[in-house]
């Protein structure tokens, strides 16, 4: 059976990660045209990037963009462990992240 990764999974990657890197757990996020969503989210800034790390549909979202919001990429870790290696990847520059250009609508 499938478990549903929730906000306490969010959390619980967060309380494992908070003291090795400058992180911060907000309940806002931004969304298009200057609209945000009360919702947990990890948020992580490194190397000229910017992670958000949220829970969405029991799924866990892992967005990786650029500082001017143009290029990005995005993934489902699958657990709690996934998603701590994952932004500790991010946060050590371990990573290569191919970043596609958003689609101007």
């Amino acid at each position: 059976m499938f478990d549903y990764l929730t906000t306490v999974d969010l959390i619980a990657v967060y309380d494992r990660l908070k003291d090795r890197y400058p992180l911060e757990l907000t309940n806002t996020f931004a969304v298009d045209n200057g609209f945000t969503e009360d919702m947990p989210i990890i948020v992580g800034r490194h190397h000229g990037l910017v992670l958000w790390l949220y829970e969405y549909g029991g799924d866990f979202v892992l967005d990786i963009m650029d500082a001017a919001h143009t290029r990005g990429t995005h993934w489902h870790p699958q657990e709690v462990d996934d998603a701590v290696e994952d932004v500790a990847e991010f946060m050590e520059g371990r990573a290569d992240y191919k970043l596609h250009r958003f689609k101007r609508t």
